[in-house]
């Protein structure tokens, strides 16, 4: 009798799932696999990494539009109550798994499809802008974070009206919309400001990470996020702190009340509390960290490389020496060039930082005033995650405030430091002041600086600056070619010694711009094969 309800119930779904499936737009079709197929990978592998989400992510944006109307009506799926009913009731007593069948689970992944397409699914703006002010707010939250995946300017105006919905959880999606559209949402600002008096907590923390993520208007915005650290709830304090970090040294005026929450005795707070201590006390241009803290009296050697390291053996050498550690942006190029793996091995060997460079060393911005883009976001993206993915050892989630890139050409705008961080990495560049980035320079070329001129330029800038070297990210090439003979590699130990003699501690980025390691929390980015300790 029991098998013969089961069945019945099992033959009752299926009808259910065959008639909805008749109904449903025609779904494409992509490498013969079907658009609910791919969705499915999407589901599955959230979060396991870029190489497994890569081929269902193309499959999808192969698709383009034509997986819309299929996305939409997923979007706005609901379960009669007697087939919701029927799948828990087959899960707990026949243990049949058919919980992929249900509304939550085609709304989830209709989210993944919107997000895999982004701008693509742009055409679907009118009619998800309809749901957001329907009558339905489960609907109307799906709808606002499937905008949110979509991104881009022409979502903006439906965010903008979302913010004066009357739904708490409502507005604070669209706050949490806003703050992903980064700086092109500071219209938005003034606004954002007033909900930070909201007496629903979720929205004040939504609030305060949106403002973080814009990172526009110091002078409005670092006030009243500095005044959230003081917010009776712990979400609501630890948003301020991050937001705060955003601003750099425009936010220095924070530095007083970061450090008393920096001695709480809640573990998370104290965690991001430490942090933004330290973010606070970096040197920011166009959203890129371009100094660290001036209080102590270290640097970071930063190297990049792309075709030539005919200086990495004497530059390696020379760092082991002096028991320093430096850290190397390196292309997808130089990654996957056979010639250098002994190298990248040793690299790793002696716990130097690797990051990336771009994958192929693409000139993202125009050198013009205005510096035009010359890629898209999606570009960026697909360049930045190709090159991420041949670093030795990979990267993980856990590698929290650990993941820093630096530009090609060290040439950016403030799109792609908002791009850089959308995909959860910290722009960096160079500290200006020096000509250590012409050491790749050649003797033939226009704007060829020779090695005496570079060491001269980094002993006055260290003379003359009141903080001396302090904070500096000193970037040099590990080669620069047959076109430069005056190869400054060979003055690079005599120009650590004399640094050395001046009381220089010389730092990887990423202990540059994070707190020191706290024994309390759980260890973060440890090279692959080293022991924790």
């Amino acid at each position: 009798m029991r098998w013969r309800i089961t069945l019945g119930v099992v033959a009752v779904v299926m009808v259910f799932l065959a008639v909805t499936a008749v109904v449903l737009p025609h779904e494409p079709v992509s490498e013969g696999r079907r658009l609910s197929a791919w969705l499915r990978d999407l589901d599955v592998s959230r979060g396991t990494g870029i190489n497994v989400q890569f081929p269902a992510r193309q499959a999808v944006k192969q698709m383009g539009t034509n997986a819309l109307p299929f996305l939409l009506r997923m979007l706005k799926s609901q379960d009669p109550e007697w087939k919701s009913q029927s799948v828990t009731w087959l899960q707990d007593t026949c243990d049949l798994d058919l919980s992929g069948s249900l509304a939550e689970a085609q709304r989830r992944r209709a989210l993944r499809g919107f997000q895999a397409l982004g701008r693509a699914a742009e055409p679907a703006i009118p009619e998800l802008r309809a749901l957001v002010f329907g009558a339905d707010n489960l609907v109307a939250l799906q709808a606002l974070e499937a905008l949110r995946g979509i991104g881009g300017p022409q979502v903006l105006p439906v965010l903008f009206e979302a913010l004066n919905l009357t739904n708490p959880p409502l507005r604070a999606e669209a706050i949490a919309a806003l703050g992903s559209a980064r700086s092109r949402a500071h219209a938005a600002v003034p606004q954002l400001l007033k909900e930070l008096e909201s007496p629903d907590h979720l929205t004040r923390t939504q609030a305060a990470q949106a403002l973080g993520e814009i990172a526009t208007h110091p002078e409005l915005t670092v006030p009243a996020l500095t005044r959230c650290l003081a917010d009776p709830e712990t979400g609501v304090k630890t948003a301020a702190a991050v937001a705060l970090g955003s601003f750099g040294t425009q936010a220095s005026s924070a530095l007083p009340a970061l450090r008393t929450l920096a001695e709480s005795p809640m573990n998370e707070i104290q965690r991001f509390a430490r942090v933004a201590v330290v973010r606070v006390q970096c040197e920011m241009r166009e959203g890129a960290v371009i100094r660290g803290p001036r209080d102590q009296r270290r640097l970071a050697l930063v190297f990049t490389a792309h075709e030539y390291a005919e200086g990495a053996e004497n530059i390696l050498n020379e760092l082991a020496r002096h028991d320093a550690q430096a850290s190397f942006f390196l292309t997808g190029t130089f990654l996957t060039n056979a010639h250098f793996s002994s190298l990248l091995d040793r690299l790793q060997y002696e716990r130097h930082y690797l990051g990336p460079h771009s994958d192929q060393h693409l000139l993202y911005c125009d050198w013009d005033q205005a510096r035009t883009l010359l890629v898209t976001e999606e570009e960026f993206h697909a360049d930045l995650a190709a090159n991420v993915a041949k670093i030795p050892g990979g990267w993980s989630e856990g590698r929290r405030f650990s993941r820093y890139f630096l530009p090609p050409y060290e040439h950016y705008n403030r799109d792609i430091a908002d791009w850089t961080r959308a995909h959860g990495w910290v722009l960096i560049n160079f500290t200006p002041g020096t000509r250590s980035n012409a050491d790749y320079t050649g003797e033939a070329d226009k704007n060829f600086v020779s090695s005496q001129k570079i060491f001269d330029s980094i002993i006055a800038r260290e003379r003359d600056d009141p903080a001396g070297l302090n904070g500096f990210l000193l970037l040099l090439h590990l080669g620069a070619g047959p076109g430069r003979a005056d190869k400054f590699h060979t003055r690079f130990g005599e120009l650590l010694d004399y640094l050395a003699l001046r009381g220089y501690e010389f730092v990887r980025v990423d202990e540059l711009l994070r707190p020191p390691r706290d024994p309390n929390f759980p260890s973060g980015f440890r090279p692959p094969g080293r022991s924790k300790g």
